[in-house]
């Protein structure tokens, strides 16, 4: 992955560190120290740079993969900010820029819905329902990671399965990334656990997440096997969701 072009990260730095818009010179190394320790503080500096300085040397001390997470997270949440924050249409346009970077063939405005930030903040309302409801937050986790894959799949120009399987999506979203057999043995194991592992969480949620248990009399009352399968699935999405944003688009056959 290469680091996001200047031209862009100097429209995120007017946007965010312009005249009179956006953070303070503090606020920006204090956001941007969230992503790595090799962004400096802001009382390391000397002289007084600007705060358009700032912004860019903060974005370029962190790694191309940590520069589009930072910068994707800037057009989503509004921060606290010292100035008035960008409005939603110019953030749009700049997530827009940002995507397009990734790919020369931009997936669109529906690649947003599988914006790391968002499966993130989804994943951790599931684990939060572990101790409270434990069949609530398997049932969460299940629906995330069907509704990402669906997405996946539909986003690569294929016809997502509408069967209610989780196994069959899954398949079809290692498919649609690129995901194929492994040349040795370990790597092929480890696939294959993914499978086994989706289709258990699959199971336990068909069996006994609360869409079914008040039904079957069945529910999930230990936290621990929840924990496990929820984070199994966050797991499972973060891993499809890097294969999905960093890996070029398939090139579609010509036809005669």
């Amino acid at each position: 992955m290469q680091a996001v072009p200047r031209v862009t990260v100097d429209k995120f730095s007017r946007a965010y560190g312009g005249q009179r818009v956006g953070f303070s010179a503090k606020q920006i190394t204090d956001y941007f120290a969230r992503f790595s320790p090799l962004v400096k503080p802001y009382d390391h500096y000397a002289m007084n740079p600007t705060r358009l300085q700032l912004f860019v040397e903060s974005v370029y001390a962190l790694t191309p993969e940590q520069q589009y997470y930072a910068l994707n997270d800037l057009t989503f949440f509004e921060y606290e900010s010292r100035y008035g924050y960008p409005p939603e249409d110019e953030r749009a346009s700049l997530r827009e820029e940002l995507h397009s970077y990734i790919s020369k063939t931009p997936i669109g405005l529906a690649f947003s819905e599988l914006r790391e930030t968002a499966f993130r903040k989804d994943w951790v309302t599931a684990h939060g329902r572990l101790l409270a409801n434990p069949a609530a937050a398997v049932t969460a986790a299940r629906t995330l990671l069907e509704t990402f894959f669906k997405t996946i799949i539909s986003e690569r120009d294929s016809e997502p399965d509408t069967s209610g399987s989780l196994s069959r999506l899954l398949k079809q979203a290692q498919d649609a990334v690129g995901f194929v057999r492994a040349e040795n043995q370990a790597e092929h194991q480890l696939l294959q656990g993914l499978v086994s592992t989706i289709e258990g969480v699959a199971s336990i949620s068909n069996a006994a997440g609360d869409r079914h248990g008040t039904i079957a009399g069945v529910s999930l009352n230990d936290p621990h096997l929840a924990y496990l399968c929820v984070n199994a699935c966050g797991t499972v999405g973060l891993c499809f969701i890097k294969k999905h944003l960093f890996e070029p688009l398939p090139q579609k056959k010509e036809t005669n």
